[in-house]
């Protein structure tokens, strides 16, 4: 097990390409639904379409992203180089996803959205699943790899943050004809501008931040580089009891989260008659309570360990949603004191803090099982697996809120939706992200790897290394 030792001013360096990432990927789940049926007026089945297709294609290019990582050779590292062109394209393929006329046909923007959508997600698995491979060889100590991550985490949070409130009063200020800036097309020309040049810039800071360190990082597999190979990696991941547990509590966990991105833009600006303004304070409020609880959550699991911890966090998180629920239930207050929904934001802000970190250090941790049991370490596949699981999350709450949309008879043009449709409008969220966070719970309970496991995991490797 070859091991690095990284400072703590490149942990944050590194840390840093995680904000360019977020923005990219929490613009794609907070607005691509809303941009394609409000914006542009496409129907929710068509962005459903996009997004199903879309979901085939990472399970494809995601392990098999991790597996070509893991089997590179190059001068320039097997993990920077994708780092680097994966910087760069998506920065530029961003921008195209955002600049879509409204005024061409339905179908010119359908097959406009879906070529972009691809080529955008194929660059961010290009960038994503060597950098999230990258940070498990970083660090090897059991609560260091907490630390690093929680690092990562604080600028990926802060990169929601950005989306989801920041930009509320950047981009989308109220016009003269468009008096919710939301619905404004030039709004999102203009920040996927400044988006992309964010994404260039740190991008390449977590690259020339990380690559003094790249002839300490373990090398190329040194195996053949094929199809069986590749499928190989993939089983010897999924026959692991503790990364299935991880895997899957962190895609349902995940799918509650991108629910709220997804649904909580339609549910703030059609239920609750909220303005651009309330919408930001209130994401600010959870977002700001996430990233300030980061220390407190990094505290626990070093006492409370991190199963538990992560099941705390379930748990507060499972209250938040039923405080929305009840929220929902007297939306004609909300309409008027806005304020209440700040209680929600708080409690489903701290509760979410800790989920966003724990499951990339945990999953390290079953690396070092993989490497006692099989001689090798797959960050590449285990993290493009992971990274799957977000993604194929992140698209699932957009497809089937696409279809809820459709099925309670929402429609963006009319002045006045019903009272029924607001009403199951804001159900959908409170409800959803129950369901999701509740089967997160029964699969991250079935992880069983903790400190003094670990400790003896890696002696064991140190040992067998000697002989």
């Amino acid at each position: 097990m070859k091991t690095s030792s990284i400072t703590y001013k490149d942990q944050i360096g590194y840390g840093v390409g995680n904000y360019g990432y977020g923005l990219i990927s929490q613009t794609i789940s907070s607005y691509l639904i809303f941009y394609g049926t409000a914006v542009l007026f496409l129907p929710g089945k068509l962005i459903g379409l996009i997004v199903s297709l879309s979901i085939l294609w990472d399970a494809v290019s995601d392990p098999l992203m991790g597996y070509i990582s893991d089997n590179t050779n190059s001068k320039y590292g097997r993990r920077h180089i994708y780092i680097f062109i994966g910087t760069i394209m998506m920065a530029t393929t961003n921008y195209f996803l955002w600049t879509i006329s409204p005024e061409i046909s339905t179908l010119s923007k359908f097959l406009l959205i879906f070529l972009n959508v691809m080529l955008l997600k194929t660059f961010i698995t290009i960038f994503i699943t060597p950098y999230n491979a990258l940070g498990a060889e970083l660090v090897s100590d059991y609560d260091g790899r907490s630390s690093i991550q929680s690092i990562k985490s604080v600028f990926f949070l802060i990169s929601i943050l950005s989306i989801t409130s920041i930009s509320m009063f950047i981009f989308f200020r109220p016009t003269i004809e468009f008096p919710k800036g939301q619905l404004n097309p030039d709004a999102y020309k203009n920040m996927s501008i400044a988006i992309s040049i964010i994404m260039l810039i740190t991008g390449l800071i977590a690259y020339f931040s990380t690559k003094k360190y790249r002839d300490n990082l373990p090398k190329s597999n040194k195996s053949t580089a094929n199809f069986s190979n590749f499928i190989d990696s993939m089983k010897t991941a999924l026959q692991s009891k503790n990364y299935k547990a991880v895997l899957f509590g962190y895609l349902f966990t995940n799918l509650a989260s991108a629910l709220i991105g997804t649904v909580g833009l339609h549910i703030f600006t059609f239920t609750f008659l909220m303005n651009n303004y309330n919408i930001g304070i209130v994401f600010g409020t959870q977002l700001m309570i996430s990233i300030l609880a980061q220390p407190i959550w990094l505290i626990l699991s070093k006492k409370l360990d991190k199963k538990k911890t992560t099941i705390l966090g379930l748990n507060i998180s499972l209250f938040g949603c039923i405080v929305l629920l009840y929220l929902v239930s007297i939306k004609e207050v909300i309409q008027v004191h806005y304020g209440f929904m700040l209680i929600y934001a708080i409690i489903i802000g701290f509760g979410t803090s800790g989920l966003f970190f724990l499951p990339f250090s945990m999953i390290t941790d079953t690396v070092d099982l993989q490497e006692l049991n099989h001689g090798k370490r797959n960050e590449g596949v285990y993290f493009g697996l992971l990274n799957f699981g977000y993604k194929i999350s992140q698209s699932l709450a957009i497809l089937l809120f696409g279809f809820v949309l459709d099925m309670i008879g929402f429609n963006p043009l009319l002045p006045y939706n019903s009272n029924a449709t607001l009403v199951m409008l804001g159900a959908s969220l409170p409800i959803g992200s129950l369901i999701a966070l509740l089967l997160a719970k029964h699969s991250y309970k079935k992880y069983t790897l903790n400190r003094e496991i670990l400790s003896k995991i890696q002696e064991q490797i140190k040992t067998s290394q000697k002989l």
